[in-house]
């Protein structure tokens, strides 16, 4: 009976049936109204069976005559419904405290401790960990809501300064990179007269040799040495023995192509190799540089007297051959300068392809 005097049903006594109470029961139908709207949350299959039930009881609270069964039943459904969503709550609070963990558990993995920044998500975490005690579920989902956005921030934060770094180190691992080009570079190039030094002819003449085998291109190799170098030294001394080297080298990179090499071989002794060239052209082609080199000359100031330095360089020069390694290019071009030297100096000798094909004549 209590069920009926709080859903506004009375009776003169058990004996008799009970009579409506129109107020009672206009009552009833706003609050059955009101929870209809805003049932508690629950499975979203039960609230929708709730829904419907409360709507089906409603209709027959409100239509003449009022049915007492029906307020009962309500009743006992109210009573059901609200119990199965205390446990609801109850059980999606578990989940949320759970997911709590979870984060905390996460985020302390992904970013351990130690520094500022990690001192600050540790702290997002102990607060997110104090929310495990939070029974408000409503305040609960707030709370964590928050303290979700200001992780996030903070890592955007992070985020943020790590592209900067990350922009600074790659221009510092552009300009390391930058020298260290130069570097290798620098390590290529004779330190005395600018050219192309014996370990950049090397790493140069094997790639060549392959190349003009691959494109059937001919390639001549010229070894070209200063005559009486040990004499400039002595008479002239060994200051102007290197402004010698210097000269020869820069004449003999004026006389050549952009696309022929001008190495320092050792000493007083320079290397040039000759890309798509026929040896007569060559041999043509380095009578001229010798002839222009011999009829320069540079002066000097010793001790308030001027003196002059002229000198000439001796060449010999092979053509490659079917079958030609790097040595054997070499070691004919050196018998040339030999040879030239032997002649009398100041002059070329070519190594040319005999009529037998192969053999050097």
């Amino acid at each position: 009976m209590d069920e009926m005097v709080k859903l506004g049903l009375r009776g003169a006594n058990p004996g008799k049936p009970a009579l409506p109470d129109e107020t009672g029961f206009d009552l009833a139908d706003r609050l059955l109204a009101h929870l209809i709207d805003y049932a508690p949350d629950n499975d979203a299959d039960d609230l929708a069976n709730f829904r419907r039930s409360l709507a089906r009881l409603r209709g027959e609270l409100t239509a003449p005559p009022p049915v007492i069964a029906a307020a009962l039943e309500c009743a006992a459904l109210c009573a059901d419904y609200l119990k199965t969503s205390r446990g609801y709550v109850a059980h999606r609070e578990a989940e949320l405290k759970e997911m709590i963990r979870m984060l905390r558990d996460a985020l302390a993995t992904a970013f351990g401790d130690g520094t500022a920044f990690n001192a600050r998500v540790m702290s997002g975490l102990e607060r997110v960990d104090s929310l495990t005690r939070i029974d408000d579920i409503v305040e609960l989902k707030r709370t964590l809501a928050a303290e979700v956005s200001s992780l996030r921030r903070t890592v955007e934060e992070k985020q943020k300064r790590d592209k900067e770094e990350g922009a600074r180190v790659h221009e510092r691992f552009e300009v390391l990179r930058s020298k260290l080009m130069r570097a290798e570079q620098e390590a290529l190039v004779d330190g005395l007269t600018r050219v192309a030094n014996r370990t950049a002819f090397d790493r140069t003449l094997p790639h060549s040799i392959a190349a003009a085998i691959t494109s059937s291109r001919p390639l001549a190799l010229a070894m070209v040495d200063v005559d009486n170098f040990k004499s400039v030294n002595d008479s002239h001394g060994h200051a102007i023995g290197d402004r010698v080297l210097i000269c020869a080298a820069n004449w003999l990179t004026k006389g050549v192509r952009r696309t022929d090499v001008v190495a320092r071989y050792g000493g007083e002794e320079f290397a040039v190799i000759l890309h798509d060239s026929q040896i007569a052209d060559v041999e043509a082609r380095l009578r001229v540089i010798l002839a222009d080199i011999a009829a320069r000359s540079f002066e000097y100031d010793a001790g308030g007297q001027v003196r002059t330095v002229q000198f000439t360089v001796s060449c010999g020069v092979a053509e490659l051959i079917a079958g030609d390694s790097v040595d054997d290019l070499i070691r004919r071009a050196d018998d040339a300068l030999y040879e030239a030297k032997r002649k009398g100096k100041n002059r070329v000798i070519a190594r040319k392809r005999s009529i037998l094909g192969s053999l050097p004549s």
